[in-house]
Parts: C-alpha cells; sequence; structure tokens
C-alpha cells in the first residue's frame, strides 16, 4: 500500500521510497553513470585546465545530446590541457563505466570466456584455451588461445570449434562443468 502521506499531486497517492525502477534497473544504472562520469570527467578536467567554476549560464542538463557532447567535444578538448595523470584518471574512470555497460545482460557487448579443461593449444602447448559464451552463458564454440608461445609472443591462435582441434571429440558439453 503506497504511503499516502508523502507528498504527491493533488488527487494522486506518491510512489513508496522502496518501490522497484521502472524497466531493467542494471541497464538505467548504467546509463546513468555514464552520464554521471561524463559530468564528473569534465569538471575534474576544468580544473585540471584552471578553468574557474562556471556560473548558472553555463550550466547544462543531462539530457543524451549533452552527455554525447560532453563524451565527443567537451572532454578531448579540455583532456589536450590536462596532465597525464588526469587525463589517466578520466580514461579509467569511463573504461570503467563502459566496462560496467557492456556486462549489463541487456546490453551484452562484453565478451565472456570461459577456459577448456585438460586441453593443451596443439600451437603453443600452454593450457589456456578459452571458448567464447554467449549471453546466457551457453558455449559458442569459438575457441581462442590466451597463452605465449616460447619467445613471450601471444598466440592468439583461433579455432571455430573444439571438433577442427580435437578431432575426435563427439560431443561439445564436454566444454561445460
Amino acid at each position: 500500500m503506497p504511503d499516502e502521506t508523502a507528498f504527491a499531486a493533488p488527487g494522486m497517492t506518491a510512489r513508496p521510497a522502496a518501490a522497484p525502477v521502472p524497466g531493467n534497473p542494471p541497464a538505467f544504472f548504467a546509463y546513468t553513470s555514464i552520464g554521471s562520469s561524463a559530468r564528473w570527467a569534465e569538471e575534474l578536467l576544468l580544473y585540471a585546465v584552471g578553468a574557474g567554476l562556471r556560473d548558472e549560464s553555463e550550466q547544462r542538463g543531462g539530457s543524451d545530446a549533452n552527455t554525447i557532447r560532453v563524451l565527443t567535444e567537451v572532454i578531448p578538448k579540455l583532456a589536450a590541457g590536462a596532465g597525464d595523470d588526469t587525463f589517466g584518471l578520466v580514461l579509467r574512470e569511463l573504461d570503467a563505466r563502459l566496462d560496467e555497460a557492456r556486462k549489463v545482460r541487456a546490453i551484452d557487448e562484453a565478451q565472456q570466456w570461459r577456459y577448456v579443461r585438460a586441453r593443451a593449444c596443439p600451437r603453443c602447448g600452454c593450457y589456456a584455451l578459452k571458448i567464447l559464451l554467449d549471453a546466457a552463458a551457453r558455449p559458442t564454440g569459438h575457441i581462442e588461445c590466451f597463452g605465449h608461445d616460447e619467445y613471450g609472443a601471444p598466440c592468439r591462435a583461433a579455432w571455430a570449434s573444439l571438433a577442427d582441434i580435437v578431432p575426435d571429440l563427439a560431443r561439445a558439453d564436454a566444454l561445460t562443468g
């Protein structure tokens, strides 16, 4: 039952404080954290280049257009005048927010990998074979080696399926576990 003592428009009841966020909460929080981090990065860079505080006429809202403008125009211009440490801090912050967004199941742009157990890479001999997983964490069949050869160079050999590596393997479900 909603709290009718809380403030609401006449004739309406207030939404309770513990009401769930409408829509997809992880996607919503990923979206808002990117916008928030963009504004934080802008303020940090303004401080780093010695700009003073903005007055009311220079304030921007949180619309998508303003967020895109901050990310594509304002931050690159300000980054040119910032030091390497500040620039690195901004890059790490924005990259962390993008990684969070990619991992949200509704967005699903992050590649997820799982080790293939007890199988050595035919090319370099290491045990760093990984299989690509789909959004439901099921094996897709695509396999890559994340190991290194004897000279220290990344192997990155790839195969379309485990059957290409081990011809006598009859079932792909041997990968699960």
